[in-house]
């Protein structure tokens, strides 16, 4: 388990080939992030000088800086890649996000799709795909595979499929799989056991509940079981994944699991 120690204003941003610490600032307009001493990206928008404006999580991909941020009332996609930048409202109710190549993936929990009528056409969609540079949005799924959304948690990328992990009220928890040649949604695995978040190495994903990460098989059968240090766990006081990585963040140090590095 790599430990990092942490910042004032630290956050940790996820990477597939593996992820690093940034530093912030926010001087009213104007957001800035380093990578060490290194200037990484400079973004300027009203909504950052907002009181309310939190920077929710962080996606390195390429040359490209991607902030999954929020104001208070919606959520935004803020992009910095060679100078230019870009800027995507996404309203309610994201449950999670990718950044692959040129295109950002995002997929709404129930509370988007469903939730309140002020929120933004596109939640109804389930699960989008946006063309960074064009802006393009294309919705993914057909109706009936909406229908089954009832309360979308994660999801994760194998560069073939995006597993996304669903949530039921009478306890049968649920993958789909949208796979990226044929556009379609296919292996629906109703789960025995819980999960958190889903993560991927490869061509393999895993599924984390609390201090344990398994890696599983395209019917989410169990393969290997990894332990995380039952300590660095209970001392965590907010847990992410991204990735192949889930990040521990403590009070004064990030703890990461690198699965790549397993």
């Amino acid at each position: 388990m790599l430990k990092i120690k942490k910042q004032a204003q630290s956050i940790y941003a996820f990477k597939e080939t593996g992820g690093e610490v940034l530093n912030f600032q926010i001087e009213k307009n104007c957001l800035k992030l380093f990578s060490g001493e290194e200037l990484l990206c400079e973004i300027n928008d009203e909504i950052i000088s907002n009181r309310y404006f939190r920077i929710k999580e962080v996606k390195l991909s390429d040359e490209k800086v991607c902030i999954f941020c929020h104001d208070g009332v919606y959520n935004y996609l803020l992009i910095s890649c060679i100078g230019r930048h870009f800027k995507y409202t996404l309203g309610e109710g994201v449950a999670d996000f990718l950044v692959l190549n040129d295109e950002a993936y995002i997929i709404y929990s129930e509370e988007g799709m469903f939730g309140s009528e002020e929120n933004l056409p596109i939640a109804q969609l389930g699960l989008i795909k946006i063309d960074i540079f064009t802006g393009e949005i294309t919705g993914l799924l057909d109706d009936n595979v909406l229908e089954t959304l009832i309360d979308v948690q994660s999801m994760s990328c194998n560069n073939k499929i995006i597993r996304i992990l669903c949530y039921e009220e009478n306890g049968d928890d649920f993958t789909l799989d949208y796979d990226l040649t044929s556009k379609k949604v296919r292996n629906k695995v109703v789960l025995d056991y819980t999960v958190s978040g889903l993560l991927s190495v490869g061509d393999n994903f895993y599924a984390w509940y609390r201090n344990r990460i398994y890696q599983v098989n395209e019917s989410m059968e169990i393969m290997e079981e990894i332990i995380i240090d039952k300590k660095v766990y209970d001392e965590a006081s907010s847990i992410s994944i991204g990735y192949s990585e889930l990040v521990l963040e403590s009070e004064n140090e990030f703890n990461i699991v690198q699965l790549s590095k397993l």
